[in-house]
Order: C-alpha cells, then structure tokens, then sequence
C-alpha cells in the first residue's frame, strides 16, 4: 500500500487530458470525474477513476442538505437550472454525499480543480475546507507562463490576495508587460488567432451539438430515472451558434463615428455567457441584460453606453435579448467583437466593468474604471469598486477629472507582487500545455501547494 500523500484531481473538461498527465512520485493521484466521458478519458490515458459522479449517480443516497448549505446559491449553477427544486435538492444531495464518501475514504491532503464554476464543485469546496484540505485551484498570472493557487477558489477578488513585496526580477517583469499594455494594438495572448465571424467550422460544429445536446437533454429530463441523469448542458451555448451567424446578415451594429463627439461615451465590455466570472464572480450582476438597463439609469443625458463583444463571442449582441434592448434605449451603442478595445478606449474616459480585462487595460492607461464584480485588480488603488447602482450613478455624474485613476507606480508595484507570488508553468489551456517541461512545473506548483517538499524527481 502506498504511503505517499494523496491529492484528489478533479478531472473536468480539458482537465480529462491534461490531469493524468500529472502523476508524479511524490504523491498518489485520485482521478474523479463528472461525467462518463471524462472517465473514459482518463481510464485511457492508463489511470483508474476513483468515482464518476454521473456514472455513481443512482446508487448515491442523498445526504441531507442542511440549510443555507451552500455559500451562494441554487441559482448560480449554470446547467442543474432545468431540474424541478425537488430534483435540485435530491442532486445536491448526492453531491454532498459524493464527495463526503470519497475524502473519507482517500483522506488527501489536497485537491486539485480550477475555479469554483459550478456546484459540486462548490459542494467540494465546502467539504475540503471542513477537513482541513487544501484546495488547489490555479489562476492566470498577467505575466505569461506563470500562474498562481487561489487563496480562496470561490472569488478571484484582489482582496482575498496576501501578496509579498515584490523584487527587483519582478519589477523588471512588471515593467516589461505594462510596456506591451500600454502599447495601442495590445491584445491579451488568450484572445489571439481567433476564428472568424463566419467561418463555417464553428458553425457546422454549432448545427450538429446544437442537435445532440438538445437530444441529450430529452432523454435526461428525468433526473430520477435510472441511467437518465446527465449534469452538464451545451444546448444554449451551441444553439446561439447559428442564431447568431443568421442574424449577422440581418442586423447591423453601431459605429464610434456614428457617436457625437459631444457625448461622453461610457464602455462596458460584455462578458462572454455563460462563464463563471459572471454566474460566481459577478453572481448579483449575472443578467448582462439587466446590467446593460441599470448601467443605462445611471447615466446622465450627455452620456452614451457602449457595449462591446468579447472577442470570443462574436456575434452575442444580435441575439433577441440584446437585440430588444437596444430598441428600447437610444443611449446605447453595440460594437462588434472585431472592433480593438483600444479604438473605443480612445474615445472615453469611463469603463464598467464585472470583471473584464479591459478594465485592467483601461486602469493601466489612466482611464477611470469602475467594477461590480470580483476580480484579481479590484484591490488597486485607484479602482473604484462600486457596490450599488446609487454608487455608479454618482460616480457617473462625477466630472471626470475628479476621478482617482490608478498611478502607474501601483499598478508597476501590484504586477510584480502577482509575479512574485506566483509559480511558473501553465495549468490552464494553451499551446504548450503538454509540453514535457510545463508539465514539469505544474506538478513542482503542486508540490508547493499541497505542502509536499518540491525538490527531488518527479516522474
């Protein structure tokens, strides 16, 4: 029997591929899965699944939920939504029983999994931090190639950061990336070589999950039904796929020329849906149609509300949701993804934001910044982190040259204390994922999270 320290990887998505990619000899890797599929995956990169929620699903006795169990919400949950409050309660119960087995049984000292974005993973953060385990979820870095364990997986907020003084190595780093922010084509390297807005790839790729996971969700309808129940659904995110590619022939965007230069305008970058920055980090704010209107009240008559599309979601504003707001408000502006963030930032002073990169960006050009949601930079002086809609519309009718912005020397000091806090290697996707050598760092960035000795071999 081995008497190494266990550490439970929660094989979700990519992380099927990538988490058996990790054992080392320091310490006995558990693999558990969500979902069949991702079982399938590990078992053939050579692993054994310990557990696999939805294959377990029927023989799991439900736990009793006790009250105000978990620390956000049934509403939070991106895919359980379709379910009965019943059947909700019966699957929390399971996952609460789920994991209560499975850390009982294996006793790890830690687990690793990424960012809280749906329940049982939420489940599984509430049940390591009644045991003492620690929870490794990894977090981008601003510095490409590193990255960073998140104090606490549930928030991406700056203020839950502990981050020590940076060194001169680090400040030079600093350095080096505010220079590339602040140059005027910037753009972050998970937004680059995007497809196209009508390449048919996507949208052929679109028509056909579209297609099975709408058959997917018939025939788990019935949660309680045996081998019925699925956890997650794609239907709405491939759906939207070829509704948006129609509409693009059909709807038109706005123009920054079409905008009076009399008019101040204000950005908010529109998130991508769904995501866990808004189900989790902006969780009261995760109606970007609802957003979109309050933004719109705290206005003044002379200012404009641009919204513009992530990079990734080409195409989101044509969709009917935000198609009949835009009727319904003449202050408001859609611009495409294609449109650089730069070329709006040029025309305005004022960003809003749950937690967009762009209001990183805008913060490190001196524009003034307001954000709603939780974030790694919500803590930068100079920030003005904005807790009610009162607050955004007096800060709204705050002439602009009364607004603190962030001094370029914090925003220096605040990039190199991340940089210094953070280990190098990339757990989350990229190009060089699998390469011998990051994989080789993720797993010495494990060690040190789990409190194992990093030095040594690793196999």
């Amino acid at each position: 029997m081995s008497t190494r320290p266990k550490i439970v990887f929660f094989a979700r998505g990519f992380q099927a591929g990538f988490y058996p990619e990790l054992q080392d000899e320091r310490y006995e890797a558990i693999y558990v899965t969500l979902t069949r599929e991702e079982a399938d995956q590990v078992r053939a990169k050579g692993c054994e699944v310990a557990a696999c929620f939805e294959a377990d699903f029927d023989s799991i006795a439900p736990a009793e939920v006790p009250e105000h169990y978990l620390l956000t919400s049934l509403m939070s949950e991106r895919f359980l939504g379709r379910y009965s409050q019943s059947e909700r309660l019966t699957i929390l119960g399971k996952e609460i029983a789920f994991w209560r087995a499975l850390l009982d049984k294996h006793q790890p000292i830690a687990v690793c999994n990424e960012l809280i974005a749906i329940e049982i993973s939420e489940v599984l953060l509430i049940e390591t931090r009644k045991r003492g385990i620690r929870y490794l979820a990894p977090m981008y870095c601003v510095i490409e190639g590193y990255f960073y364990w998140l104090p606490d997986p549930l928030t991406l907020s700056g203020r839950a950061l502990d981050l020590p003084e940076p060194t001169e190595r680090t400040l030079a780093m600093a350095d080096a990336y505010l220079d590339q922010v602040r140059q005027s084509d910037y753009k972050p390297y998970y937004v680059r070589n995007l497809a196209g807005r009508r390449n048919f790839k996507p949208l052929a790729t679109g028509l056909a999950k579209s297609a099975l996971w709408k058959w997917r969700d018939w025939t788990s309808r019935d949660a309680m039904k045996p081998g019925a129940f699925r956890y997650e659904t794609y239907t709405e995110e491939y759906s939207k796929r070829p509704q948006v590619f129609a509409a693009s022939f059909t709807k038109s965007y706005d123009a920054l020329t079409d905008i009076s230069d009399e008019r101040e305008i204000v950005l908010y970058p529109l998130h991508q849906e769904p995501e866990a920055t808004l189900n989790y980090m902006s969780e009261f704010f995760s109606s970007q149609v609802a957003t979109i209107e309050n933004i719109l009240k705290c206005l003044s008559p002379h200012q404009t509300l641009v919204v513009k599309e992530h990079p990734v979601d080409k195409g989101a504003l044509l969709r009917p949701k935000f198609q009949d707001i835009r009727a319904r408000y003449s202050n408001l502006a859609f611009l495409p993804a294609e449109v650089h963030s730069r070329e709006v930032l040029a025309r305005c002073e004022r960003v809003v934001t749950l937690t967009s990169s762009v209001g990183w960006e805008a913060a490190c050009i001196g524009k003034c910044v307001f954000v709603m949601g939780e974030i790694y930079w919500d803590s930068v002086p100079g920030v003005w982190r904005i807790e009610t809609w009162p607050e955004l519309r007096d800060a709204m009718r705050t002439p602009v040259d009364q607004i603190e912005r962030v001094d370029p020397e914090d925003a220096r000091r605040f990039v190199a204390s991340l940089a210094e806090f953070s280990h190098e290697g990339r757990p989350l996707p990229n190009p060089k994922l699998y390469d011998s050598e990051n994989v080789a760092l993720v797993r010495n960035a494990i060690c040190i999270g789990a409190g194992i000795e990093p030095t040594g071999s690793s196999g």
